[in-house]
């Protein structure tokens, strides 16, 4: 929310408070030039007060008012959803539950590389054998487990376009699967690039990469939006939007992409997310190391099963909770 749009709120109250998270995307300035339908004084003279602060939430945080992180995560069934935002974004402040069923096929973070594919840059800016990869996925979550919600996000509009009409020529050719996008009324199904994802969720989220290796080989390290001011917001959205599981679709690897060639945060990010996705996401879950936090009583406890033949892990967890004995 704009400071501009939240001050008659703000003057009717005793007491503002304010909930949001700077790590994330702030309100888009868009559709502005299509709204302004005049000049008005008084708008005017708001505007040059707040023109520099982007949001309420920065408004407030700009004038030093109490501040308070809400830590608890309670949005992903398993670890490897959040864990790479909590090292990335917020300094692993969050407090992350480890999973009880950390090796099941059906949470966490997937891995679909696609060597084959190539990325068209300079003609239509898409992934076509990608997108066909993505469209082919759906229509095999519709037709296996149509009780989840699933969101498909693209890095851009015309990555999510050729999605849809990838889509669209399956969904004429097998009709049997229909149901499923129609059903799920409070979270239907959705195609949607980068910008526009933020405030969804779902129980599986497709992303489809789109950017990647051309068909000369040659990786260039544009990543659209993620290169901009600001593009680290825009992955972060994008990875934390699954409940249970996230399936990455790209020609890439992180190993693909040269830090030296670039110092955007957003793409950055985007290599320690491949990294994670690609290499052992579901062995988050492990002995910390750390100290228990009840020694005397703990140790004995874990001693005693271990003397009855169990087989006993101790500080199991990835941040902020940790389970004692597993």
């Amino acid at each position: 929310v704009k400071p501009v749009d939240a001050f008659g709120a703000i003057m009717r109250g005793g007491q503002t408070v304010v909930v949001g998270d700077d790590k994330q995307l702030p309100p888009t300035s868009f559709f502005e030039a299509v709204t302004q339908d005049g000049d008005d004084d008084d708008d005017d003279a708001i505007t040059a007060v707040t023109d520099d602060i982007e949001s309420v939430l920065g408004l407030f945080s700009s004038r030093q008012a109490p501040n308070r992180m809400l830590r608890w995560h309670y949005r992903s069934r398993h670890e490897s959803l959040i864990a790479v935002s909590n090292q990335e974004f917020y300094e692993n402040n969050l407090l992350i539950f480890p999973c009880p069923d950390a090796d099941s096929e059906t949470l966490g973070v997937r891995f679909h590389h696609l060597p084959t594919t190539t990325y068209d840059r300079g003609g239509s800016s898409t992934n076509v054998m990608e997108a066909v990869a993505v469209a082919e996925a759906v229509m095999k979550h519709a037709r296996d487990c149509p009780e989840l919600t699933l969101g498909v996000a693209a890095f851009s509009v015309k990555q999510r376009e050729v999605i849809l009409d990838q889509l669209e020529m399956l969904r004429r050719e097998n009709l049997a699967h229909e149901n499923f996008f129609n059903s799920h009324p409070d979270e239907p199904f959705f195609v949607k690039n980068l910008e526009t994802i933020q405030g969804d969720e779902r129980d599986v989220i497709f992303i489809s990469v789109g950017y990647g290796r051309q068909p000369n080989g040659r990786i260039s390290m544009d990543f659209g939006p993620l290169n901009k001011d600001g593009g680290q917001r825009r992955l972060n959205v994008l990875i934390t939007r699954a409940k249970q599981r996230c399936e990455v679709f790209t020609n890439l690897v992180a190993a693909d992409i040269d830090l030296s060639r670039t110092n955007a945060w957003g793409v950055r990010a985007l290599k320690s997310y491949l990294a994670y996705a690609e290499h052992g996401a579901l062995e988050i879950p492990k002995e910390s190391g750390r100290d228990s936090g009840s020694p005397f009583f703990q140790d004995v406890v874990a001693n005693r099963l271990r003397s009855l033949g169990y087989e006993i892990r101790q500080e199991i967890g990835s941040a902020g909770y940790f389970v004692d004995l597993a």
